[in-house]
């Protein structure tokens, strides 16, 4: 067979011939007459499409064809395939050189395939056109044929079969076959009835009902963006159907080709069609263009690295990606972050193109689209800026060339929108974007310009909707360099679900919300509370820290480094000294109080006094902690949860009396005070049943939890001492928090953690949060224990939800590690996944010496997997230590874990322990947890 490359078409529809086609044809036809024909024929096909992909291949890996070109080249290969397939069935297998009027029949391709663009591994979407509604035997052994060698060949095939009324008629009633219809293409068969259908797709589809269309398909739009995170921003996206994917071109293609009188436009990258209809001008034609090669390159590659047709950008194949894209050099964080910031910058440009083409289509072609923009309807009288006006219910500028001679009209274009919630016209934000040189380093300097963005920060109605806009049209990051510098960047962890940039505008509207009172969820009341209660200049130095919190992503030391950009940018804005130092102290502590919450002991109270020195004053703790949770609640979906939430509550309250001054109790009293109030709750027969067991439980335990929580316990606690039990184990499923509560009433000894930990790995579940509390000791030397485990399972659901046998057996092995230790019990080695473990995740052990006479804080940090709170918690047990307290927290695909421990050996904590139990943990973080107990 011929081995010369094939040639581009020019356009997907023009005739091409092929030398490989009839050198393909020849050899098919040598072999018709052997006894096995199918076989070898199929044997020949799958060289032939195996050498014209691998040259695509070659060609593209090589750089002599862009993203495009391959696809058009990959497309035609394909059209050699099928034209050969028909060619062998029509002359050979199944012969009919005088077709009846219900034999007539021809192939034609629709969907991608008929726009001539495909990648490695993409469905053939297929119509198959007749005469007859009922199919005469000859078409339906034909198309029968042609399919099955499609499938053997190892194609996923869509397919039809339909008369062109039948066509005609589906298309009025569905928009999804209206749109494949509209890249019909003749492949071979009939030429005259498919050029009859494609005339009737012309004539009697599209005239009349373009608006009906243009809102189909951009509502059609919003629920794919809807299923795929409705963010062009998420971490891992989807390639074609995610926002600011291909499939967003595509459908200013479909919108275009649909309202294509005059035939301009004949395929997604004809950029002069585009321009012809006045959809683009030449600036926004080549942006187009180069979004889309860029997409498409990617596109390709992706295939070819997955050997399979996948489109979602999962952590793994971004590894592959970024190499191959052009990223070859430095550490493989730095090349992916590098990579994925180009393809959100594309992804934006798409944005970009998409508000451009639909604001053209509006004003000029009467196409009235709305929904377009996050912004609310606005008041639209009394504007007052003689530099503005409303057009098509959206603001905009009266004469761009206004921006030249005064360039704060830019500024006030997003103040003014923000203030009144208008829309903001496309035209306005491509008049931007063609004179963005304006936002120089006078620009930023300007006191002016300050002005006008403070004013926007304090007025702006919808935050989120106003900067994201902002940072859309590309001047947020102009205007304010220091935010300028995490645009696009992603973070290559499984934490968080978007850009820094996006996750920066999600927190400013998390604070906005909640400094106005809205907490959607109904469960932040505090957090509510405290927010709104701020005055106006704290409510502006909330805003400025979290738009500038994350500011040294990238950068060394992100809270070091972003605490003097936002000082910077601050001096720059015009700021005072006061409110300079608030915000920069802000950025710089901005994870401290998340990371007090949950990996140390907050009933401790030089846990509360030590955070209370970094904070410093009450005005301070508020702001933090009205960061901190709308900082962890926009990291992403499923981060934020109630058990985070009352940690940081119970932080945020202990801190705030201690700063007023309150009366400091001694815990033994302040726990005894509880313990009281609890048995005063109770019925008194109850109450006096217990009283005994309260005085066990130790100051922890009664300061650990909230009345509710003691009173359920109460109840447990009595419901053993009834039936003569001394330990036994309850489990409580809180839905609400997506938690099942594992309480174990029982007695201390060394390795109890380790050994209930293993049990609950056994049961598949994972340990969320773990509050682990030790009375003193008893005359016989024993200690009563409390601990209570939050689990959830892979999903981050509540544990055994709705599975009653898991719970019972879960109770099982808890009683039996209790009481026997944990032999027998297995935990499966972890599945491991690609794309898990494409992401670093660096081992760290720290030892802390901790207040408390004769303890230390162990903080653990290491890949997350099944198992591994057991697994660290054999290693302190063999070394002699005891845990007195555990906290646990999952960041993504990291665990970082923090022990209270102790140990009677006096040399448990030396230098040479120090090193040797540091290595132990480390081999415990890196490998998989043993079946031996």
């Amino acid at each position: 067979m011929a081995k010369s490359p094939i040639p581009i078409p020019a356009r997907p529809d023009a005739p091409t011939a092929f030398l490989e086609e009839v050198s393909l044809q020849d050899s098919l036809s040598a072999i018709a007459d052997m006894q096995d024909a199918r076989s070898a024929a199929l044997s020949i096909l799958r060289g032939a499409l195996e050498d014209g992909l691998g040259d695509a291949q070659v060609r593209f890996e090589a750089g002599r064809l862009d993203g495009l070109e391959t696809a058009r080249l990959i497309s035609a290969v394909h059209d050699v395939i099928m034209r050969a397939i028909w060619r062998f069935a029509t002359d050979h297998v199944l012969p009919n050189a005088n077709p009846s009027e219900s034999e007539r029949i021809a192939l034609c391709a629709v969907g991608g395939y008929g726009r001539g663009e495909m990648a490695p591994f993409s469905d053939l979407d297929l119509l198959f056109v007749t005469t007859d509604k009922k199919t005469a035997p000859y078409v339906e052994q034909l198309t029968e044929y042609v399919l099955y060698m499609l499938w053997d060949l190892g194609f996923t095939v869509g397919h039809s079969v339909r008369t062109s009324d039948q066509a005609i008629r589906l298309a009025k009633e569905d928009q999804t076959i209206l749109t494949a219809m509209l890249d019909l293409r003749y492949l071979c068969g009939d030429a005259v009835l498919a050029t009859g259908l494609h005339t009737r797709i012309r004539r009697d589809l599209t005239k009349g009902s373009g608006r009906d269309y243009i809102a189909g398909k951009l509502a059609e739009r919003d629920m794919r963006h809807a299923r795929e995170g409705n963010s062009r921003y998420v971490i891992e996206p989807n390639i074609k159907d995610g926002k600011g994917g291909l499939r967003d071109l595509h459908v200013l293609y479909w919108i275009a080709r649909f309202l294509d009188t005059d035939g301009v436009v004949n395929d997604p990258q004809d950029m002069a069609g585009y321009v012809a209809m006045d959809l683009f001008d030449e600036n926004a034609a080549q942006r187009f263009a180069r979004a889309a090669d860029f997409l498409w390159r990617a596109r390709h590659h992706l295939h070819w690295i997955s050997g399979r047709a996948t489109e979602a950008l999962s952590f793994d194949r971004q590894v592959a990606l970024c190499r191959v894209m052009g990223y070859a050099s430095g550490p493989v964080e730095i090349a992916v972050e590098r990579f994925m910031r180009e393809y959100f910058t594309n992804a934006k440009e798409v944005g970009a193109l998409t508000r451009i083409a639909c604001a053209r289509l509006e004003a000029r072609r009467a196409v009235k689209i709305s929904n377009l923009f996050p912004f609310l309807p606005g008041m639209r009288r009394n504007l007052k800026n003689p530099a503005l006006k409303i057009e098509t219910g959206r603001l905009t500028f009266r004469d761009p060339l206004t921006i030249k001679e005064n360039p704060s009209v830019i500024l006030e274009l997003f103040e003014t929108a923000g203030r009144r919630n208008l829309d903001i016209h496309p035209d306005a934000l491509q008049a931007i974007d063609y004179r963005s040189n304006l936002i120089d380093a006078d620009f930023r300097r300007d006191p002016a310009n300050a002005a006008i963005f403070m004013r926007l920060l304090r007025t702006a109605k919808a935050p989120y909707a106003t900067l994201k806009l902002m940072n859309e049209a590309g001047v947020l990051g102009r205007y304010l360099t220091e935010f300028g510098g995490i645009v696009a960047r992603t973070q290559f962890n499984m934490h968080h679900a978007y850009t820094v940039d996006e996750h920066t505008l999600r927190l400013v509207s998390e604070a906005d919300d909640l400094m106005d009172g809205r907490d959607p969820s109904a469960k932040l009341p505090m957090a509510t509370e405290v927010a709104h209660g701020l005055k106006p200049e704290q409510r502006l130095t909330l805003m400025l820290a979290c738009l500038l919190h994350d500011t040294g992503k990238g950068q060394g030391d992100q809270c070091i480094e972003g605490a003097q950009l936002s000082r910077r940018a601050c001096r720059r804005l015009g700021m005072s000294k006061e409110v300079t130092d608030t915000v920069a102290w802000l950025v710089r502590s901005h994870l401290s109080m998340s990371e007090t919450a949950q990996r140390r002991d907050i009933s401790d109270p030089d846990t509360i006094a030590e955070f209370a020195e970094l904070v410093g004053n009450e005005a301070r703790l508020d702001l933090l902690y009205i960061l901190t949770v709308a900082d962890i609640r926009s990291v992403g979906p499923g981060v934020w949860n109630d058990w985070k939430g009352t940690l940081l509550r119970g932080l945020y309250v202990a801190t705030r009396d201690y700063l007023q001054g309150a009366p400091e109790l001694d815990r033994t009293a302040r726990a005894a005070t509880i313990a009281e109030q609890v048995e005063d709750k109770l019925p008194v027969k109850m109450a006096g049943r217990l009283g005994p067991l309260f005085d066990r439980l130790g100051p922890s335990y009664w300061l650990a939890f909230d009345m509710s929580d003691l009173l359920r316990h109460a109840r447990f606690f009595d419901g053993l001492i009834e039936t003569g039990q001394d330990m036994g184990v309850q489990i409580r499923v809180d839905r609400a928090h997506d938690a099942t509560e594992v309480w174990c009433l029982g007695w201390d000894r060394l390795g109890l953690f380790a050994d209930l930990s293993r049990a609950i790995a056994s049961c598949g579940g994972s340990v969320a949060g773990a509050r682990l509390h030790t009375g003193p000791l008893n005359d016989e030397g024993r200690a009563r224990i409390m601990n209570v485990f939050y689990l959830q399972n892979a999903d981050g659901k509540a544990f055994g939800a709705d599975n009653e046998r898991m719970r019972d057996m879960l109770v099982q092995r808890a009683l039996k590690a209790m009481t026997e230790g944990t032999q027998g019990m297995f935990i499966a080695d972890p599945r491991h996944s690609r794309r898990v473990e494409a992401i670093p995740v660096r081992s760290r052990v720290r030892f802390i010496e901790a207040p408390q006479d004769g303890s230390m804080i162990i903080e653990v940090e290491g890949r997350d997997r099944p198992g591994l709170l057991a697994a660290l918690a054999v290693v302190l047990r063999d070394a002699n230590i005891d845990v007195t307290s555990a906290h646990i927290e999952g960041i993504g695909s990291k665990a970082v874990d923090a022990f209270y421990v102790r140990s009677t050996d006096p040399l448990a904590f030396s230098e040479a322990a120090r090193r040797q139990l540091k290595t132990a943990l480390s081999d415990a973080l890196r490998g998989p947890v043993k079946d031996a107990a």
